[in-house]
């Protein structure tokens, strides 16, 4: 009741007091009017509600306003009691009836008195304020509406909230004849039955990644051998027919970790040793775009093993599985990718984009050799700069370790990364970190034992199968991935609820109209045919104006686009300057003051999170920019749509969410290891030489970077343009193409009426 007193306090000046003692009669006028004339209720409510002390006699002597508010009330006196009786009634009856659509249609009027200064800022900022806080309460107006608020209730049910659309699909398909409209419900139906959920694994080697993964999936899958058989990333997805797909290096990839390795040790015997190996036929599988083989699944071991392929494992990038598994039936995609110590930093870079795009990020960590510093970077990482909602840390081989050292091993992880964020002056971060952690333990082997059909084996070791932890992280899986509080799956639900409500609706209104003309004259049919396509042609010449206006629009985007390649460049080239300084300040305070390099850990660090923080500063200047030109355009357009918005069934084009949807994982991946390995070399070999040779050095390395990272930046930033413009594009188009098509049913039901008479 808070919305009530809050009124009552803003516009009499004390808390609501006030009864409501409109009997049964006057609540059903009310409620007709509601129901029967939307227009009239509306401006009632909005006058009723502008009155307050100072212009209550003012009111009281238009004729007018005493007609409209007997629309809803019979006799109403215009006394200060009386008003306020009204309003509170109506505020009541609005907050019961919980109508978006009404709410906002009563602000709209809030927003036209003030216009003609009816009613000042100030008054209408606050009456629509209260409007706009009265929830929702979706009214269930066809069964397509009520499946979908199944979706979202305490018996929320995925697959069967998905199986109950498709079959009401199938029913629309058989309804309607308009091939437009059955094209919707195909889509529709195909994106629910294509919607697929990932899960992203991660972990150093020897975490237990293979064996977790096979104990999901019920087999024997991959690899768990003292030599890792997964060095490589690989993707499982459904296939009633089992295969693999390999990937190889492409040339410009295989480039990359060339130039890599010629500044890490590390990686300068894997280059060398794969390139002598394979000689001649080195170009036959690394070549310009990338060359892939189809495998039976049993042949992955000599592509994928390090003591089966003979190095050939070196030069694959990725593997795709595709099995008849029931996990993966039900469109889970997992996304097994190599060790975070992998040498090849190449691998990490496109591990990261693959974990970017993923639902669920699982981070396996062996019991025995838990929060080492790779595993606690790579959950700061995940949680500070890729801003993973939540990650799920599995604790494996528990098997191994007494409950009390579980304990421990979960409070060292916690003070490790205490510790980690202390040492780069990011302490106050711990709490947010901590929050987004969810930690399960599971003896993933003797889990597998259960359901390979050797769980004799692993109750001898005193485990059931509930107490390998198991079962519980398959009910946490199932949960984030298809639960009530997965954004994906109500988003995959609503989303095509609402399209196929939509044409259900349309073919509601078809059948509607076909009706009405059964009980007109063919004089009379022919007179309103005649009528339409006169009106056709009005509309036909709108409708024109809006599609050149939008086409303007989308080239001056595409033409915005260079602007913001400038701006991004510049962006990216003041923070190459801005660690330039940072790293040379660093190395002269530590020579003039302690006469010693600064160490290395230090200067990766600084180099790192500088390169993390001012991508993520540069993709959230762009965002920005962009909103404020997609803002502008349809401010441009707003005027010409008014009269079709009104008349179409589309919801609002939201530039806000429309952002926030596109470029929520929108993130650069660029490993530093090389150029910090470099930075530190030099400043090892030149920091003690004379006229700047340091400064010049470490200058023409972060140039180099800043070159190739812009290079990177805009390779992704130009497709993520494309898809940009081209959903933009679509979603302002749509109230106009409704219209056209509106009018083109309209004029198929009139022609075929009138040609059956």
């Amino acid at each position: 009741m808070h919305i009530i007193n809050d009124f009552f306090l803003l516009t009499w000046s004390y808390k609501d007091e006030v009864s409501t003692l409109f009997n049964e009669e006057e609540l059903a006028t009310l409620s007709h009017n509601y129901t029967y004339d939307v227009d009239r209720f509306c401006d009632s409510v909005a006058i009723a509600l502008i009155i307050h002390p100072q212009n209550l006699d003012a009111i009281a002597k238009l004729s007018s306003t005493q007609e409209i508010l007997n629309k809803l009330f019979t006799r109403i006196a215009f006394t200060r009691e009386m008003i306020q009786k009204v309003q509170k009634t109506l505020l009541l009856f609005l907050i019961e009836k919980g109508n978006l659509t009404i709410n906002q249609a009563i602000a709209q009027r809030f927003e036209r008195l003030r216009k003609e200064e009816i009613i000042s800022y100030d008054v209408s900022r606050r009456l629509m304020s209260f409007i706009s806080l009265i929830e929702e309460k979706k009214e269930e107006r066809i069964v397509l509406e009520t499946i979908e608020e199944k979706a979202q209730t305490q018996s929320f049910d995925y697959h069967s909230a998905v199986q109950n659309l498709l079959s009401l699909g199938e029913k629309l398909l058989h309804v309607t004849q308009d091939k437009t409209l059955q094209e919707r419900v195909n889509q529709a139906m195909q994106r629910m039955k294509n919607a697929t959920f990932s899960i992203g694994i991660t972990g150093v080697m020897n975490a237990g990644k293979s064996t977790m993964l096979n104990a999901l999936l019920g087999k024997e899958l991959l690899g768990t051998a003292v030599v890792p058989e997964t060095a490589n990333l690989t993707i499982i997805g459904y296939a009633k027919d089992s295969y693999a797909k390999v990937n190889f290096w492409t040339q410009s990839q295989w480039e990359k970790i060339e130039q890599s390795a010629s500044t890490l040790g590390s990686m300068e015997a894997f280059v060398k040793e794969t390139k002598a190996h394979f000689g001649a036929d080195f170009e036959k599988l690394v070549t310009l775009k990338g060359k892939s083989e189809t495998i039976e699944l049993d042949s992955l071991g000599k592509y994928t093993s390090a003591k089966e392929s003979d190095k050939k494992c070196n030069l694959v990038k990725s593997v795709e599985l595709f099995t008849d598994l029931s996990l993966l039936e039900e469109g889970v995609v997992i996304v097994d990718t190599p060790g975070l110590d992998d040498p090849v930093v190449q691998r990490e870079e496109i591990t990261l984009s693959y974990l970017n795009e993923c639902d669920v990020l699982i981070h396996l960590m062996n019991a025995a050799q838990a929060a080492t510093q790779k595993d606690v970077d790579f959950i700061i990482d995940a949680l500070l700069y890729r801003k993973v909602a939540q990650l799920l840390v599995v604790i494996t081989r528990i098997d191994a370790i007494t409950p009390a050292q579980l304990e421990e091993v979960i409070a060292y992880t916690k003070q490790s990364i205490h510790k980690r964020l202390e040492e780069h002056n990011k302490g106050s971060f711990l709490a947010e970190i901590i929050a987004k952690l969810h930690f399960i333990p599971i003896a993933g082997k003797l889990g597998l034992w259960h359901k390979l059909g050797r769980e004799s084996e692993a109750l001898a070791l005193g485990y059931d199968f509930e107490k390998t932890g198991l079962p519980h992280l398959e009910a946490y899986l199932k949960e984030l991935l298809f639960g009530e509080e997965s954004a994906k799956a109500k988003i995959t639900l609503a989303s095509n609820a609402k399209e196929i409500a939509h044409v259900a609706f349309t073919c509601k209104e078809m059948c509607e109209e076909k009706a009405s003309l059964l009980l007109l004259s063919k004089e009379e049919i022919s007179a309103r045919y005649e009528h339409y396509k006169r009106e056709k042609h009005s509309i036909e010449r709108f409708l024109e104006q809006i599609f050149s206006s939008i086409e303007a629009v989308k080239s001056d985007t595409q033409h915005y686009f260079k602007t913001l390649h400038l701006f991004a460049d510049n962006k990216i080239e003041a923070l190459g300057r801005i660690l330039y300084r940072r790293v040379v300040d660093d190395v002269n305070y530590e020579l003039s003051k302690y006469k010693r390099l600064p160490k290395e850990e230090r200067i990766a660090y600084m180099v790192e999170s500088g390169f993390k923080d001012g991508l993520l500063d540069v993709i959230r200047d762009y965002r920005y920019e962009f909103q404020k030109k997609m803002e502008r355009n349809l401010e441009s357009l707003h005027a010409q749509y008014d009269a079709f918005e009104a008349n179409s069934e589309r919801e609002a084009f939201d530039i806000k969410a429309f952002c926030e949807n596109h470029f929520a994982k929108t993130m650069i991946f660029k490993n530093t290891t090389a150029v910090v390995a470099r930075i530190n070399q030099s400043i090892a070999k030149d920091a003690k030489k004379e006229n700047h040779v340091l400064d010049k050095r470490i200058e023409e390395i972060l140039n180099e970077e800043v070159r190739l990272l812009k290079a990177l930046l805009w390779e992704s930033l130009s497709a993520l343009n494309e898809v940009l413009l081209n959903a933009f594009t679509e979603s302002v188009n749509a109230p106009a193409l409704e219209i056209k098509m509106q009018m083109k049913r309209k004029e198929e039901i009139l022609h075929t009426t009138l040609e059956q008479l």
